[in-house]
């Protein structure tokens, strides 16, 4: 993806987060945020919800070559720098993987571990999309001599270790400035990707063979695993796989920790069974 643009859009939902706003208690090193140097534990349970398309997210870590997973597998040689077998480089790592995994090694701590199911949008957003970059951080005032004085209290996610955020490779480099908004536009959509067969978290007879809620890959889901907008994820604007179904095409700075920036969520029905939907998608750190 070059210039920052956006095609067929993707989240990457952190399932242990979700269950830990459930109830369920889990080591820090499993939330999103902060991404800060942790001790690698064995991951929680996360069966409750079913992994249409399994990932695991290593952020901030030092590792070259000693990630291992147990009982699961990397797909398609990793998303970006996630091909554990041959080794990777600092920074962060994503893969794709089979399964959910029962244990992780590392030789180092990581900053942060996410492990779930990603959702790929459809198709991609409308033409009127835009990108803007916040600058809220630096403050400017002047005094009554005249003189214009300016503040910085952030420009940019704070460092991930030796390393700004969304950066590979042992060296620093100087990571990208200000907070990325997304303003997107969805029509179009058909009722299946937009609702499960089943909106209850079970199905009500043993004869009922709907998915439900947890199950069934859709934007529903995605809503109710970050809790209405209240938890983030990992946002790539594009997710597309290559011919041989590899995913080779991304690039570090087209990641994003993110929230949904909207106070509800509306589906407008356009015709039988499709949906128009816009979302804002605001990064966070």
């Amino acid at each position: 993806m070059a210039y920052q643009n956006v095609s067929t859009p993707r989240i990457y939902l952190n399932i242990p987060e979700w269950l830990a706003s459930t109830g369920t208690t889990i080591d820090p090193v499993f939330r999103t945020l902060p991404v800060s140097a942790s001790t690698v534990t064995e991951p929680p349970d996360i069966s409750a919800v079913t992994l249409t398309n399994p990932y695991i997210a290593l952020l901030g870590h030092t590792e070259t070559d000693s990630i291992t997973l147990e009982g699961a597998s990397v797909q398609g040689g990793g998303i970006i720098n996630g091909d554990f077998s041959n080794g990777v480089v600092a920074g962060f790592s994503i893969a794709k993987l089979d399964v959910a995994p029962t244990a992780i090694t590392t030789t180092n701590n990581v900053g942060s571990i996410l492990i779930g199911t990603f959702y790929d949008f459809p198709h991609s957003p409308d033409l009127n999309l835009s990108l803007s970059y916040e600058y809220g951080g630096i403050k400017e005032t002047t005094t009554k001599g005249g003189a214009t004085l300016t503040n910085q209290f952030y420009n940019k996610p704070p460092a991930w270790g030796s390393l700004g955020a969304w950066e590979l490779g042992g060296e620093p480099k100087y990571a990208k400035l200000g907070r990325r908004v997304w303003d997107l536009s969805f029509s179009y959509i058909s009722d299946s990707s937009v609702f499960p067969d089943n909106a209850g978290l079970v199905n009500e007879t043993d004869a009922d063979t709907n998915l439900t809620l947890l199950e069934d890959d859709s934007f529903q889901r995605v809503i109710t695993l970050t809790n209405g907008g209240q938890l983030p994820f990992i946002f790539q604007p594009d997710g597309t796989q290559d011919s041989d179904g590899n995913y080779n095409n991304a690039k570090p700075d087209s990641f994003a920790i993110a929230k949904f920036d909207m106070n509800s969520f509306s589906f407008e029905q356009v015709a039988k069974n499709i949906y128009n939907i816009k979302l804002k998608i605001r990064e966070v750190w």
